[in-house]
């Protein structure tokens, strides 16, 4: 027998309709797209090697944007260490970075990204492709940068609020010369972290490379 009243009937639907807005907010999705982005790019991939059709100009601007992206991605990684605010939700922010390219961004290494994955979108020759990957792009990085954003506000409190209304997310309000860059000591922990990255770049260059005219 059901004992439930009208009112409580309707707290427990209000209830339900909140948890499930709480499960779709971008904090939430974010969470659970960072925990599957190593996985995330797979139907765009499967996608792009069936579709490609480069050019002369696609190919060789796609693989500019792409070794753009990777010398990013390089150049991010150098300045964060053995401390990856990328890895999961128990080594996210350590240490809040704001050197290097922390200076001109908050998200260096997801600019990089963005501009491996449009350079394989563009290699691929067709314009839908670009928007389509810009597109899944957008929505998956929104998310994930706020989920990271609330864990990096609960862990520095103001210090990243700060850091937030000072430097921009993703495109820097001033680009600096290449003397005027800060410079890590070194490079080499950088390549060695990279190394699965650089490995998955050459293995879909090679096979895009058959499909090139």
């Amino acid at each position: 027998m059901n004992t439930d009243t009208p009112e409580s009937a309707s707290t427990d639907s209000r209830g339900d309709a909140a948890n499930r807005k709480e499960q779709l907010s971008p904090v939430s999705l974010g969470a659970k797209l960072f925990q599957w982005r190593d996985f995330t790019p797979v139907p765009l991939i499967l996608i792009l090697l069936i579709i490609s059709e480069p050019t002369a100009f696609s190919a060789t601007l796609g693989l500019f944007s792409m070794i753009f992206g990777e010398l990013i991605r390089i150049y991010g990684v150098a300045f964060i260490g053995s401390v990856s605010r990328t890895r999961n939700t128990e080594t996210t922010g350590r240490e809040l970075i704001t050197g290097g390219p922390f200076a001109l961004v908050r998200n260096p290494l997801y600019v990089g990204n963005l501009f491996l994955a449009t350079g394989f979108a563009i290699y691929s020759g067709h314009l839908w492709f670009v928007v389509l990957t810009l597109g899944a792009f957008a929505f998956q990085y929104y998310c994930i940068v706020k989920y990271e954003e609330s864990l990096l506000l609960t862990r520095f409190g103001e210090a990243y609020s700060r850091y937030m209304q000072k430097v921009p997310a993703w495109f820097p309000t001033h680009v600096p010369s290449l003397d005027q860059l800060e410079w890590p000591a070194s490079f080499s922990h950088a390549l060695k972290s990279e190394r699965k990255t650089l490995a998955a770049i050459v293995i879909m260059i090679a096979l895009m490379l058959t499909k090139t005219p």
